[in-house]
Parts: C-alpha cells; sequence; structure tokens
C-alpha cells in the first residue's frame, strides 16, 4: 500500500503491525499534516467481531482529549481491488519512539525520569476511566514516547467500553483471556469480567518494570506465567533494587493486589502518590543538601540559631559540669549572672518575711476576682449572623432535583453538593466554606443524597445502585453496601450507618466499613403501604429522626418518628412529610414552603417549644418528602431557596418549538396515541399525593377523567388501536398494571400483581406483549420484563442482571427491543433481539434514556446526558444492527423543557414535553452563619421581663 493514496491519505511507509491492526505513516493531503493509518489486517475470513471490536477502538479513543493519549481523528472505510471493504482509523502520528525500545535503548533510566512516565501513563488511564474505556492491554509497546517527553497511550483495539459485560455481551469469547501474557491481571487471566481495575494491575506491572528493568512476574511458559499471576505475590522492588524507596514500594504493589477489592481503585490515586512521592523525595534530597552544609557566621554563631540559643546551650554544659541547671526553664533565652541557690552560701540568705506578706496579699485579691467572676459571669456579646451565597461550579448545575443533594459537614467547614456538568453527567463536589475553589470528587458519578462522617472526613453517598462513601480530599470510592435507590443516611461516632436503600422499603443499619445490611425499621401491620426515609441522628448517637411515606395516595399516615437504633424505641414524634436534622436545640424541617427550627429536649426526646420560621421559599419535593437544606452543630445551615417547577405540558415540533401549550393541571407526562389525535397524561395532586389518568383529545381541547380511584395511577400507555389503556396503581399497595377500555364503559381489569412495583412502557404493534420494569430489588435493582397478552400471561424476565434496565420499547416488526442500562455507570441506550437470541448493540455514545422506535424502524429516538433530543439512524446487517449515524434533533434548556420529552410520534415530527420557565442555572446555595442568634434574639424579646 506504500504509494497509494486512500482518500486523502497518501501512504508513506509502514510503521508497523500487530494481531489488531496494520499501522502506516500518511500525508493528509488536505490539513498537509502528518497522520498515522492503522487498517484492519487484510486476511480472508475477518470476523464481524473483529470488525466491531475495530470500531469500538474508535470510538472509544476519540472521545479523549488528553496530552497523554493519543488523538484519533476519524474512521473510514476503504474499498480494495476486489470490491472488499477494508475499515482503517485516521489518528495522531506520534513521532517518537516506544517506551518498550526506550528502555531497550538506554538499557535502563533514571528513577525521576521512569516516575514521571508512570504519571503521565497514569493520568492518561484516569482520563480513558472516566470516558468508560477500559484498555485491558497496557504494557510499554502501547505507550510512545515523544521527542518532547511526553508519553502518550496507544491502541485502544482491546478497549472495552463498560458496555461489555461478561454476563451480557463480550467481544472475546466467555472464558478466553485479551490482554498481553505477563501484564494481564488475575481476572483476565481468569477470564472474569474485568474493569478499569484490571488497567491498574497492568499499569503497577510496567511501573514494576520501569523501576527495576525486571518482571514481577517471570513463569517460564505461559501456563506456569498464569499460575504465578494469579497466585504469587510479586517480591518488593527493593529486593531487587536496595535503594528504592519504601513508600513507593508501596504505590506499585497495591496496584498489583490480587483482589480488585483490595486494589487501587483509581489510576488518578496512582498519579497523585506518584506526584506525592516526586515532591516528597525532591524535598528529602533538599534538605540532605541543607542538612550537610551549615553556614557559620562571622561572630561565630550558626545561621538560623539565635545567639541567646547558643548561649543556653553553652549555660546548660556549664551547669552540668558543677552539678547544677539554671533556672527559667531550658530553652536557654536568659540573661545575666546565674545566681542560683547552690551558688549561695547557706549564711548569707535573707530571712525576711516581707515575699511571704506579698505574696498572700496577692493570693486574696486573685481569690476575690475569681469569685466575683464566677458569681457574676460576663454575658458574651451575641455573635454576628452572617449570609453567603455559593454558586455552582463552572459550567456546572446544582443538581436540585427530587429534594436536591448537598450536605454540611458537622463542624461546618466544608459543604458537599451534587452537580450536573455541561455533558449531564452528575457527580460530587466539595467546597470548604473558606475557599472560593469548589473540588470535583473523581468516581462518583450519579452521586445522590451524600451525608457525613462524623469526624468531617468521609462523605458517603448513593450512586449505581450502591451505598458508597470516599474521602473528602479525594481518593478511591469505596462501596459500603448494596442499596438499589437510597433515600438518605446518616452515620454515628461508633461507625454505624442508619440509612434507606430503596425508594419503597424500610431502614437499614450497617458497619461504615462495609458488610451487610441489618433491617431496623418496621411496620405496623394496621398500616398500609409504608416506606421509612431521611434518617437523622441525635447527638447521642443511639436515637435518630426519620420521616415515613405512604405509597398510597389517600391516606394519611405520614409523620416523622424517632427511634433507637437498637430497635428498642420507635415512636411518633409528630406529623408531618419533610426530612427533619437537629441542631443547636432544634429539630429543623419544612412546612409550608418554609424552613421550621423547633426547640427539642434531646433527654426527654420531646419538644419544648413552638416552631418558628427561619427560612422562606425553600426549595421541596413533594414526592420525595424532602427540601433542600442541611445544618451543621456549629451553626452553620445551607439551603436553596426557589419553588420546584411543575411546569406546563405542550406540543413540540421536530425542531423543539412548541406549536401548542395545553392548558392542564399540573401535568406529570404522558403519550400520544397511535392515531396522533389524543393524549393520555398524568395528572398528580400534591398535597393529596395522588395522581389520576386524563385523556385529552388535541383538537377540540376536551378533557375526561379517565381514572377515579384514591390510588396512585402512573405511566399510561395506549394499545396499538388507541382502544385500550394499561397502567400502573398502588392500589393493592405496591404499584401493580392495570388495563382499561377507552369507551369508559367497563372498569379497570388487573393484569399483574406481584411485590415489586411495576411500569409498563410499551405495547407491542402487533397486539401481543407488553414490556415493563421493576424496581426495588437489593440484588437486581431494576429489571426489564416482558408479559405475554395471550395463554397464560405469564410474565418472563429479559434482562435481570445486577444493573438497571428499563424502558423498553418494541420495534415495530417486533424483533427488537431498545432499552436503556446504567452498566456503564450512566444510562446508554442499547438494542436487543426480543427472541433472546445472542447480541447486543449499544446505539448511544454519550449517555441515553427513554428510547422510542421510529415507525418504519429505522431510527431510534433517545435523550442524550447533556439535555438533548437524539435520533439514531439504524439498520439491520445479518442479524446485526448497525448505527449509521447519530444526530441532534434539539435541546432540552433553551427550550425550557423538564426533564425530557415523554413522548415522540413515529415519524418524529411531534414531541410532547413539560415546559417551565427558561432556567438555565439553578438558584445558589443560601450559607447562614450563626444562624441560631436570630432565634435567642426572638426568644428573649418574648421573655416576659424583657430579658
Amino acid at each position: 500500500m506504500i504509494g497509494t493514496t486512500i482518500a486523502q491519505y497518501h501512504i508513506l511507509e509502514k510503521l508497523g503491525e500487530g494481531g489488531m491492526g496494520v499501522v502506516y505513516k500518511a500525508r493528509d493531503t488536505k490539513l498537509e499534516r502528518d497522520v498515522a493509518l492503522k487498517f484492519l489486517p487484510d486476511r480472508p475470513g475477518t470476523s464481524d467481531q473483529e470488525k466491531t471490536r475495530f470500531v469500538q477502538e474508535a470510538r472509544a479513543a476519540s472521545s479523549l482529549n488528553h496530552p497523554n493519549v493519543c488523538t484519533i481523528h476519524d474512521i473510514q472505510e476503504h474499498a480494495g481491488p476486489d470490491g472488499s471493504k477494508q475499515m482503517f482509523i485516521v489518528m495522531e502520528f506520534v513521532d517518537g519512539q516506544t517506551l518498550r525500545d526506550r528502555m531497550g535503548s538506554t538499557g535502563s533510566m533514571s528513577l525521576r525520569q521512569a516516575v514521571e512516565i508512570g504519571i503521565q501513563a497514569a493520568d492518561g488511564l484516569s482520563a480513558a476511566h472516566d470516558k468508560g474505556i477500559v484498555h485491558r492491554d497496557i504494557k510499554p509497546e502501547n505507550i510512545m514516547i515523544r521527542k518532547d517527553g511526553i508519553a502518550q497511550i496507544m491502541d485502544f483495539g482491546l478497549a472495552k467500553l463498560r458496555a461489555s459485560s461478561s454476563k451480557i455481551t463480550r467481544l472475546t469469547r466467555e472464558g478466553s483471556t485479551v490482554g498481553t501474557a505477563g501484564y494481564m491481571s488475575p481476572e483476565q487471566v481468569q477470564g472474569l469480567d474485568s474493569d478499569h481495575r484490571s488497567d491498574i494491575f497492568s499499569l503497577g506491572v510496567l511501573l514494576y518494570e520501569l523501576f527495576t528493568g525486571q518482571l514481577p512476574f517471570k513463569g517460564v511458559h505461559e501456563t506456569a506465567l498464569a499460575y504465578e499471576i494469579v497466585n504469587v505475590d510479586p517480591a518488593p522492588m527493593s529486593v531487587m533494587k536496595p535503594d528504592i524507596d519504601p513508600s513507593l514500594d508501596a504505590i506499585v504493589l497495591e496496584c498489583m493486589e490480587k483482589d480488585p477489592n483490595e486494589r487501587t481503585q483509581s489510576a488518578k490515586q496512582v498519579a497523585v502518590d506518584l506526584r506525592r512521592y516526586k515532591r516528597e523525595s525532591s524535598r528529602q534530597k533538599a534538605s540532605r543538601i541543607t542538612a550537610a552544609r551549615p553556614v557559620y557566621t562571622g561572630a561565630g554563631s550558626v545561621s538560623g540559631v539565635t545567639s541567646g540559643a547558643a548561649s543556653g546551650v553553652a549555660s546548660r554544659a556549664s551547669a552540668a559540669s558543677t552539678g547544677a541547671m539554671p533556672v527559667g526553664g531550658d530553652s536557654g533565652e536568659f540573661s545575666g549572672e546565674y545566681t542560683g541557690a547552690a551558688a549561695q552560701p547557706a549564711a548569707g540568705r535573707s530571712r525576711s518575711i516581707v515575699p511571704w506578706i506579698v505574696a498572700g496579699l496577692f493570693f486574696l485579691t486573685t481569690a476575690g476576682a475569681l469569685l466575683f467572676h464566677f458569681t457574676n459571669p460576663p454575658v458574651p456579646p451575641p455573635r454576628r449572623v452572617t449570609r453567603a451565597t455559593i454558586m455552582a461550579p463552572l459550567n456546572a448545575n446544582f443538581n436540585v432535583g427530587n429534594g436536591g443533594h448537598i450536605a454540611i459537614s458537622p463542624d461546618g467547614r466544608i459543604v458537599a453538593f451534587a452537580a450536573s456538568d455541561t455533558t449531564g453527567r452528575n457527580s460530587l463536589w466539595v467546597r470548604p466554606v473558606g475557599s472560593m475553589t469548589p473540588i470535583l470528587l473523581p468516581g462518583t458519578n450519579g452521586a445522590t443524597y451524600p451525608f457525613w462522617s462524623p469526624d468531617n472526613r468521609t462523605v458517603a453517598f448513593f450512586a449505581g445502585g450502591k451505598l458508597k462513601k470516599i474521602d473528602a480530599a479525594g481518593g478511591p470510592t469505596l462501596t459500603i453496601c448494596d442499596a438499589a435507590d437510597g433515600r438518605g443516611g446518616t452515620w454515628n461516632r461508633e461507625g454505624v450507618i442508619v440509612f434507606s436503600p430503596e425508594a419503597n422499603g424500610l431502614l437499614s443499619k450497617v458497619s461504615a466499613a462495609g458488610g451487610l445490611p441489618v433491617p431496623l425499621s418496621k411496620v405496623d401491620s394496621g398500616v398500609v403501604a409504608i416506606n421509612h426515609r431521611w434518617p437523622h441522628f441525635l447527638p447521642d448517637g443511639r436515637h435518630f429522626v426519620y420521616t415515613t411515606q405512604s405509597t398510597v395516595g389517600g391516606i394519611v399516615d405520614d409523620s416523622i418518628r424517632i427511634a433507637s437504633i437498637d430497635g428498642g424505641y420507635d415512636t411518633v414524634l409528630m406529623i408531618g412529610n419533610s426530612n427533619v436534622e437537629y441542631a443547636s436545640g432544634h429539630l429543623l424541617f419544612h412546612r409550608q414552603s418554609m424552613l421550621m427550627a423547633q426547640p427539642f429536649d434531646t433527654v426527654r426526646l420531646a419538644f419544648t417549644g413552638d416552631a418558628v420560621p427561619i427560612a422562606e421559599e425553600l426549595q421541596y419535593s413533594n414526592f420525595r418528602y424532602r427540601a433542600i437544606f442541611s445544618v451543621s452543630g456549629e451553626g452553620v445551615l445551607i439551603y436553596q431557596g426557589g419553588a420546584e417547577q411543575t411546569g406546563r405540558i405542550a406540543i413540540l415540533d421536530g425542531a423543539g418549538n412548541t406549536v401548542q401549550v395545553l392548558d392542564f393541571k399540573n401535568p406529570a407526562g404522558g403519550r400520544f396515541s397511535s392515531d396522533g389525535k389524543r393524549i393520555v397524561l398524568e395528572s398528580r395532586d400534591d398535597q393529596a399525593r395522588t395522581a389520576d389518568i386524563w385523556i385529552r383529545d388535541i383538537e377540540s381541547g376536551r378533557d375526561s377523567r379517565f381514572t377515579f380511584d384514591a390510588a396512585i395511577d402512573r405511566t399510561p400507555v395506549w394499545s396499538p388501536g388507541d382502544d385500550s389503556i394499561v397502567f400502573s396503581s398502588t392500589r393493592s399497595k405496591r404499584y401493580d398494571l392495570y388495563v382499561k377500555h377507552t369507551n369508559g364503559t367497563d372498569a379497570e381489569q388487573l393484569l399483574l400483581q406481584s411485590d415489586q412495583d411495576k411500569f409498563v412502557s410499551d405495547w407491542s404493534r402487533d397486539g401481543r406483549t407488553l414490556a415493563f420494569y421493576t424496581t426495588g430489588s437489593m440484588t437486581t435493582k431494576m429489571d426489564l420484563w416482558i408479559l405475554p397478552l395471550t395463554g397464560d400471561r405469564k410474565p418472563i424476565p429479559f434482562l435481570r442482571t445486577e444493573f438497571r434496565e428499563g424502558l423498553g420499547s418494541f420495534s415495530p416488526d417486533g424483533r427488537w427491543i431498545a432499552y436503556m442500562s446504567d452498566e456503564t455507570v450512566r444510562w446508554e441506550i442499547y438494542v436487543r433481539a426480543l427472541d433472546g437470541s445472542a447480541g447486543k448493540w449499544q446505539i448511544s455514545i454519550d449517555g441515553g434514556v427513554a428510547p422510542r422506535w421510529a415507525g418504519d424502524g429505522k431510527t431510534i429516538y433517545f435523550g442524550s446526558a447533556d439535555r438533548k433530543a437524539m435520533a439514531a439512524a439504524v439498520r439491520v446487517v445479518n442479524s446485526a444492527v448497525v448505527v449509521d449515524s447519530i444526530r441532534t434533533l434539539f435541546d432540552y434548556d433553551s427550550r425550557s423543557i423538564i426533564g425530557g420529552y415523554s413522548d415522540i410520534t413515529p415519524d418524529g415530527r411531534r414531541v410532547l414535553a413539560r415546559i417551565g420557565e427558561s432556567r438555565l442555572t439553578t438558584p445558589p446555595i443560601t450559607m447562614v452563619v450563626n444562624w441560631n442568634e436570630e432565634l435567642k434574639k426572638q426568644a428573649n424579646a418574648e421573655a416576659p421581663d424583657g430579658r
């Protein structure tokens, strides 16, 4: 191929060849730059699997923009002379040599150079892992050292997006190994599923080789090598090279722990540790140089030591030689001639009693002053009440959804909060109160409802169906236990966490160190459908307050309760529907859009006065029973104001322009009928906590109520012929599936009842099948099911994994189902065959929710993570789904869309969505320091004697 021109690329020379491709140097004749072209090996029988992996490499690496990762420019297809098509990647041409060549050409390299390369490799891996990319083949051959010293990670040919799970679909044969012998992790060697921690193991091997010149595992053949990797701990590097610092040894060996859970959890942490070692070793070197070269002054004193101190040293030495010690302390900071008792003759001592008289008068005066002070203590001046505003990080917004996600540390010095960046990714941040700079905590994607450890060092949060924790100063994210859909937690000084693991469950307790949760709270048998949430420890660490919520509308069972951690005490404290926190002798809670503070005795566990408002217009989620506030034990309060957006339902065109705004009370979403003439809507009553289903005729504007029960009726879906509607309802405690004819003459019929909440998402075009998803399972979290409407109507589990899957959408021909899953940490859209045959295809690249098939089956609509409506052009080739292109239809924020779209017609010309006021930024956090001083002023003003 050398000398030929493909597209605009003139091939100059062959650079190398590997198992996943041949690489050529080429000249881009349009942009006048050198590039590298990587072609899939040109051999007969190239499998679809290899092609899929090749495309995956391009998609994975092209999403990265980091100085320590090779840049991918494009992916194209080249038609060969025989008409066959060969794919190739256009990537940055790196003028340099591989790390293997660099190590070989010099025989070795300095420790300083090795540490620097290690830092850059860790930085590059961290960037890849943040994008959900696992390289799986880190080795010296895949790292290029440019002439300017920059290290770049190459060859993502074996990269595995987290979308590829061994339990679902793998690009490698089940049980096979992928990687390079000697650098693979134990889980790779054993053919187990691997994640980013496998790369960290390989990085540890590479660092070991860099620092010692030897590999840590030395099996004479592949089987022996595999055995060592799985079973034998590597020798410390200091055994190979005694001059290696033990702290550097610890960094590398922790990367190579056999158990991924015991291994360093993030590449970023490896980079941080290496940089810390680099700094500390430089300081130690500097201190050694300084200690070896003291500077003497002309006066004979040592520079940096005071003359007084030197005199003291001399005096102590003299006194020691005479058996005496100087007075005035051991600092040597005294002047004048030493005249201690040992130097005075006994006969010459004065016998005067004057000093005793003076001492006695001094004692009496001091005692009188102290007595007056304690019997009449001075009144401390009131502390100033200070208010400040905390803005969201640059290019990010506070996540105020579902009652917000903020928490102040117990000492009032650090604010933890969840914020979304421009891509829609939600992560945890911390900001010291005395700083203007918020700090992102890596590895916290999807974080919700943070809460602090009592020592102010650690933040716990919910993400990915787990309860997790992370050091507030940064570091690896550690999993404590499963929590399918957490609703708050609290942490006491004994290391016990009380938390709500799921939306419709009770409270559990677990050790902060991790373990199996133990059920804690209970529900009276006579109470209907109650869940418990938002626990908060009182100062004794034994009792805690929490909120109960009825899951069936119309039943007044909501309350604030107080309980003990041993389960021996649990009683109603007050009727209410808010999260509650204790500080400064008060319980704080939400009531009628205000933040209230009510005096509370933590010994008697009872209120001692009336509640008074301390903040107005507090943001509050009616359906979560949570207001956005947090308070520390040191007089610091934070909260967010502004009412929660409810919005109006609107019909938009395919470009997102508003066509018609529907006057409808508190809509929560809806669906177009198949003929496009009607809309079925869910309308909520926040005060009564009920929801009913209505039908709107678009042309006439006439509304007709469809359900009338006092329960919560949700997620309505039309039948293909528009003659029936299936929906979920809490009529029997849990959300069960019901169906009802649209003629209104027949009562609804129960379709499916079970002990899990169920929500229907689609009805197949032939009318024979429903897609629904379940929530609330501690192990499988959120599962996708199929319900046949013929035969025995027995539900069939379609996807039940450790991840969350839901919102299934049938293709028009009934062969495929599109759905969303969080197996890559964030939601993405996938397609599988409905008959369960092998194969899974990822449709979205940068996040995706709510898939909908177009009527012709050639387009899948979905919402992106960065709040845009998207359309993916798809086609089926040899029983495989191919994505030809993905385009943006419109963005949500500029159209004032709340959440995302509710539905889109099969032709893509009309969209149903809730719209509100145009608000591209969320309200700031308000901070009040010494908030309780205003309560003291108010109490003093109301006292009868005016005190």
